[in-house]
């Protein structure tokens, strides 16, 4: 009887054997779908929130949080994003990178470069930079202005306060070159004070704001050279530049042409004004109450025609050779940059 009834007890433990193994396979596939979900949905996640941050990988909206003319041609913008952002890119770029982000025209699916400004409207028309430390959850600022055929500007010239833009970004136009110097004492240290000179036309001065403005500002002097048709054309940029011509941190000279003064027509009074290029080696180190500024570079932001007059041509992507006035004062490719 032990024998025959052997059989059917091995039989019974054998299903008992496959239902407890298919119970176990069940858990591990329960356990690994768990598993896989949640890897999911951690990527998903961290996903979404890093798509919540500016990046040049994508685009994330903002809200047009102040939108207002300065005249027929100029106007402000403020943009806030629709998220908080967590990445301060104003201490990320300091005043060491001339920056820019991407406004996308979604009409016609055009993109175009702007450079932000540590700015915001604070109501009744009043703009001021932001409090020390702060970057204000990622909000931008800028001066832009309606050119004929500049289909962006003009498009959100029209754009009413609350309405959302898509940006993406941002880029860095022009990193400031590190010098390293010799002390009196002998010592080698980097270079943070050079001089800069710098030629700008209309809103192409936004770059050199935006050095000047940031919380971590160009240390050194810059003698600014500014071709507008007058310069209450620069709004609210007008008095922040006027203070710090105030705190002897620049020398503004403007050549308004409404007035007659077009760098074009006076050539000889800019070239009275602007230095030759000292090396950072030779340059004078001096405290920013020094009366002269002693450049080791210079930056040129315009249109193309001003460009060329202050500079000679920018062939795309390339510098092209130095000519124009800066050559005629021994500036060469070595220390001038054109900004586009």
């Amino acid at each position: 009887m032990r024998i025959n009834g052997l059989p059917h007890r091995i039989s019974i433990n054998t299903r008992l054997l496959r239902i407890s193994s298919k119970s176990r396979n069940f858990k591990w596939a329960a356990s690994g779908s768990a598993i896989t979900t949640s890897i999911l949905a951690y990527y998903y996640f961290n996903e979404k929130r890093h798509s919540n941050e500016l990046s040049p990988d994508h685009f994330i909206p903002y809200k047009i949080t102040y939108n207002d003319e300065i005249d027929s041609e100029h106007f402000m913008l403020e943009l806030t994003p629709a998220r908080p952002q967590k990445i301060d890119w104003w201490k990320a770029m300091s005043s060491g990178k001339l920056w820019s982000i991407e406004i996308k025209q979604p009409e016609i699916m055009v993109v175009r470069n702007y450079t932000p400004l540590p700015l915001e409207h604070v109501g009744n028309g009043q703009i001021r930079t932001f409090p020390e430390g702060s970057f204000k959850d990622g909000k931008l600022f800028f001066y832009l202005k309606k050119y004929k055929h500049g289909e962006v500007a003009r498009w959100l010239s029209k754009l009413p306060e609350g309405h959302t833009v898509e940006l993406r970004g941002p880029y860095v136009d022009y990193e400031m070159p590190s010098q390293s110097i010799s002390s009196s004492a002998g010592k080698v240290k980097d270079r943070v004070s050079y001089d800069v000179v710098t030629f700008t036309a209309g809103t192409g001065i936004a770059p050199v704001a935006q050095m000047l403005l940031t919380n971590k500002a160009h240390f050194g002097r810059v003698l600014m050279l500014h071709s507008c048709g007058a310069r209450q054309e620069l709004g609210p940029l007008q008095p922040l530049l006027e203070e710090a011509q105030n705190n002897k941190r620049i020398q503004l000279h403007y050549y308004e042409s409404r007035h007659g003064r077009d760098i074009r027509k006076i050539p000889y009074e800019v070239l009275a004004l602007l230095p030759t290029p000292y090396s950072a080696e030779s340059a004078p180190v001096e405290e920013n109450s020094a009366s002269t500024v002693n450049p080791i570079l210079a930056l040129v932001c315009g249109p193309d025609s001003y460009i060329n007059t202050v500079a000679g041509p920018k062939y795309g992507l390339l510098q092209g050779p130095i000519q124009g006035i800066l050559a005629q004062r021994s500036w060469n490719n070595s220390n001038v940059y054109k900004l586009s």
